[in-house]
């Protein structure tokens, strides 16, 4: 009785997520795994690639938090995730681009940023959203990055392929591919292995 009643919520689960994804006209291939429902805001363009998972259930992940949704906020720019990623409880906020390579593996509660979400002038911020502009860069993740859970990326950066980085940094420089950052700010520790 349990195993028909999980297989009945994964269903509704699916046919939810994949009516939140038409109705934004969002392209995406049908391969796509969940684990609970998403959130998914604006206008903005998103594409997403082959056998991706995305993980919106704590139980699913427990080092997710409190916040388990993976959310993805995209007013007006484009967001662009490869093939075989993974997310768990993971936050885009996409006002230009933010770009997600192939065999990515986001922990549970990463957020990744690609403005500064307002202005950073207070007077600005004070009088309303009408000339509220915040200042955006492109983030882009290259292939078989993995992200550490509750790490933070912030506008502007890029994170070369093979890279990895530890949980609970707050990336806001460029990392070369292939190394190991962490910490707040983020800076090298090291370098990934060749090879498992």
């Amino acid at each position: 009785m349990r195993g028909i009643l999980l297989k009945m919520i994964y269903l509704w689960e699916r046919m939810l997520n994949l009516f939140l994804l038409r109705r934004k006209k969002v392209i995406f291939d049908k391969s796509i795994r969940f684990h609970g429902v998403m959130g998914l805001y604006g206008r903005g363009r998103i594409r997403i690639g082959k056998n991706v998972l995305i993980n919106s259930k704590e139980s699913a992940n427990p080092g997710m938090g409190c916040y388990p949704k993976t959310v993805f906020n995209v007013p007006g720019g484009c967001l662009e995730i490869g093939d075989d990623v993974g997310m768990s409880g993971t936050a885009i906020s996409c006002r230009e681009r933010v770009t997600i390579g192939n065999r990515v593996l986001l922990g549970g509660g990463v957020k990744i940023m690609d403005s500064d979400a307002h202005s950073l002038d207070y007077e600005k911020r004070g009088k309303g959203h009408q000339i509220d502009i915040p200042i955006t860069r492109p983030v882009t993740i290259g292939d078989d990055v993995f992200v550490g859970a509750n790490t933070i990326i912030l506008k502007g950066v890029t994170i070369g392929q093979r890279a990895i980085i530890g949980a609970g940094s707050v990336v806001t420089k460029n990392v070369p591919a292939g190394e190991i950052w962490a910490g707040n700010p983020a800076r090298k520790i090291g370098n990934a292995p060749e090879h498992g």
